[in-house]
């Protein structure tokens, strides 16, 4: 049709295999939002995973209730692999710790020397009394009788009135003062006990000083006497020296002598008490698939037990108190994420559906928790040599942190920190609250958003995994000295070699799984970005030949917008590499925009205003397609027609007023402006003011800072006035900054240059490449390199 521009038709069939997935999922996410509550969906399917996850080791048949003496009937074989307390072999283990503990014995080791005190004392104050009656008296010979009544008993003198008297008939003769010590040191040779029924039947005794507290340890001393043993050997000893003193003087003797070794009941009941408190519950584990009991065996008292205690185990997991436990918490911790991500997004609004991206890798990373360690039940039930058969060393070696990097590659490190406050405590119910196990994760996941936050190369993964695995070999070390497991130094470094490789797990598991998330969710991290600004992509390729101005002015609004983001604080990345395909849709009109017309004819002058107009917006809806249909992310799609916003296409809604005819038809606005919508970030807002300043800035004779500067408020003026900036949150600072930021780049572009001495330019003449010496008109040309 006359009057109309060609057409070019665009393809609607995605071009690219990613194009192809991207576009397909886009319609399904879309779909999937208009038919289900999005919020609603993902956490029935949070709370579903996670139950499984929390009961899947305990459901299955249950194993038949045998006693000791049975026969079992058919093999029966462990359905899941559990770990339980043997409280039965516990205490037999502490019944024996306490039995293997030696009593305590008080060791008087001063007995003797007290009873010969006794005896000594008792005769010098026996003389003493009879030197003063004899001063008195000293021609008087005394009676039985007078010497009881001077010697009384319990005036000093530790004897009994009988041997009082025998011993004052003496005049407390030194010999058989003599005589007593020696049966007192016949007796006190041997350990004297109250009653051999006091003595316990343990091969090892503890005596303790009681003077001194000194404490050491004997065999049992054959010759312990009993108190009454003791006494007589004191008696014979005395009655062999001199028969006649023994009937005087064998209960005073006797008195001396008490025992000098005594079971201290209190003490050995305590020590034997913290020597059984001091051992662990015994721990059964029993991996799946083990025979526990054959076909034909008959059923020990070991094997019943074994049995009860693992279907106790079982019923306790399965356990109605403990699954509502864990569901009331796992719902109080989803609450409280859907909570933050409300009011999160509220303010940042780059990622469009969060929380189901948050649930997504809380499921993926809590699945292969789980799946780690079932590996490494059956993979390690095949080693024997320790610490490699040891299955609790490689909990060290779980890709906890993998989630934890991968919420700070697809959204930043704020995410990161939220997303692991939420799963620590999932990961500690899944691991039935490990203390050292869950400030392992805690860390692991803390050192993992701090190793990924710049990300801006392939490279990075390995950087940020080597990283996380010296800081899992730190915290390992740290855990095990602060426990003080007095493990190995072999066995620690094994540790420490696990947690290191946890570290490599993360980063090659992340790797995988950023570009399956990055595609499922419509999300662009800066690694995408990187491989979108290469030149070599099929779209930029293109563009630069099929419309080479445009190319152009996109490479220099990329980087007004750059400079422009990097001074609020905006994507500057993401500026740059979206400039590169904002104005795609021009190719495929390439003649109807000033830039690329290179035979100096304008097209728009065979077209009316009206149609020029619907020429120039046909780009943004055509560029749209068109970059949709080659796998471009949604965040860049989005650029396209918000860089327009609902702007008037002014040169021809101008040329339109001046043709106007009132009595044919009207010139109304809304037809000369572009369909919008307006610019929904400050990332678009910068694209808005970069697009038409670098497109007037062209139209300068005079490139100069004060004509650039007034230029930029001009515009910056006109769009604001326009409302174009009323749904993003660009600021009237951040106004300002960005002026001053084109100001800074398009004065570092169109800078003057020096002319070059020796050439003019103007009278050059220009000759055929194929060598012809034919002359040509000069032509006029600017500077070099402008």
């Amino acid at each position: 049709m006359a009057g109309e521009p060609e057409r070019s038709p665009v393809s609607r069939k995605p071009r690219t295999v990613r194009g192809r997935i991207m576009a397909a999922w886009t319609g399904l996410a879309d779909e999937f939002d208009r038919l289900f509550d999005i919020k609603a969906v993902w956490s029935v399917l949070f709370l579903s995973v996670l139950t499984l996850l929390l009961l899947g080791p305990y459901i299955g048949s249950e194993l038949p209730h045998l006693e000791a003496g049975a026969v079992v009937q058919e093999d029966i074989i462990a359905p899941v692999s559990l770990e339980f307390v043997d409280d039965a072999a516990t205490r037999e283990v502490r019944e024996a710790a306490r039995a293997a503990m030696p009593p305590v014995y008080d060791f008087d080791t001063l007995a003797l020397s007290e009873a010969i005190t006794a005896v000594r004392t008792t005769f010098a104050r026996g003389r003493q009394a009879l030197e003063e009656e004899r001063k008195r008296r000293p021609d008087a010979t005394l009676s039985k009788a007078e010497l009881r009544s001077i010697l009384k008993p319990g005036e000093g003198v530790p004897a009994p009135a009988e041997a009082i008297a025998y011993l004052g008939e003496r005049r407390f003769d030194a010999e058989i003062e003599e005589r007593l010590v020696a049966a007192l040191r016949a007796a006190f040779v041997h350990r004297i006990v109250g009653s051999k029924s006091l003595l316990t039947r343990d091969a090892r005794l503890t005596l303790r000083d009681t003077r001194s507290g000194r404490e050491w340890k004997e065999d049992r001393v054959p010759d312990v006497l009993s108190l009454d043993e003791a006494r007589e050997v004191a008696r014979k000893s005395l009655a062999t020296a001199y028969p006649g003193e023994e009937r005087a003087l064998g209960a005073f003797l006797s008195d001396l002598i008490t025992p000098n070794l005594i079971l201290n009941g209190t003490l050995t009941q305590a020590r034997r008490e913290e020597a059984a408190e001091r051992i662990e519950p015994l721990i059964v584990r029993i991996p799946k698939g083990k025979v526990l009991l054959r076909r034909g065996e008959i059923v020990s008292e070991d094997a019943a037990r074994t049995l009860a205690g693992f279907q106790a185990a079982r019923k306790q997991g399965r356990s109605g108190r403990v699954l509502l436990g864990n569901l009331l918490f796992t719902a109080l911790l989803l609450f409280f994420m859907s909570r933050y991500v409300f009011f999160y997004q509220r303010s940042y609004r780059r990622e469009r559906h969060l929380f189901a991206l948050m649930v997504v890798v809380m499921v993926i990373n809590l699945v292969l928790d789980r799946a780690f360690l079932w590996l490494v039940e059956h993979v390690v039930d095949t080693l024997q040599t320790m610490p490699y058969a040891d299955p609790s060393h490689y909990r060290f070696m779980m890709p906890m942190a993998a989630g934890a990097m991968l919420m700070t590659l697809l959204g930043n490190a704020r995410i990161g920190m939220a997303y692991s406050l939420f799963y620590v405590p999932l990961f500690g119910m899944i691991m039935e609250w490990d203390p050292p196990l869950l400030l392992f994760c805690l860390v692991s996941n803390l050192a993992a958003i701090y190793g990924i936050t710049a990300y801006r190369q392939r490279t990075a993964l390995i950087r940020a995994g080597l990283l996380l695995g010296g800081v899992n070999a730190v915290t390992v070390l740290a855990l095990q000295s602060i426990i003080g497991s007095g493990l190995p130094v072999s066995h620690l470094l094994y540790l420490m070699v696990c947690g290191l490789v946890g570290g490599i797990l993360v980063a090659a598991l992340v790797s995988f799984l950023l570009p399956v998330l990055e595609s499922m969710f419509n999300i662009l991290t800066d690694v995408r970005l990187l491989e979108l600004s290469n030149l070599n992509n099929p779209l930029l390729r293109r563009l630069a030949v099929e419309a080479p101005g445009s190319y152009n002015h996109s490479v220099i609004v990329g980087t007004l917008a750059e400079a422009a983001a990097e001074a609020i604080g905006a994507n500057a990345l993401f500026c740059r590499v979206a400039a590169y395909y904002h104005d795609v849709g021009k190719m495929l009109k390439p003649q109807y925009f000033v830039e690329n017309q290179r035979d100096r004819v304008n097209r728009h002058d065979a077209l009316s205003p009206h149609m020029s107009a619907m020429v120039i917006a046909s780009h943004v809806k055509e560029g749209y397609e068109l970059a949709k249909s080659y796998g471009l992310p949604k965040q860049v799609l989005d650029i396209i027609p918000q860089h327009h916003g609902t702007r008037k296409i002014n040169f021809f809604y101008q040329k339109a007023k001046k043709r106007e005819n009132p009595e044919v038809e009207e010139v109304r606005e809304s037809d000369y402006r572009y369909p919008g919508p307006k610019p929904q970030s400050k990332e678009a807002a910068i694209f808005m003011l970069a697009d038409s300043i670098e497109a007037a800035a062209r139209t300068l004779e005079d490139p100069s800072p004060p004509r650039f500067k007034g230029l930029i408020r001009k515009i910056v003026s006109d769009v604001v006035l326009d409302d174009q900036f009323s749904q993003c949150d660009l600021t009237f600072s951040d106004l300002e900054n960005v002026s001053a930021a084109f100001l800074k780049t398009l004065s570092s572009i169109y800078h003057h240059r020096i002319d070059y001495p020796g050439f003019d330019f103007e009278k050059v003449v220009e000759r055929s490449f194929g060598g012809s010496r034919t002359h040509e008109p000069p032509r006029r040309t600017k500077e070099w390199g402008q």
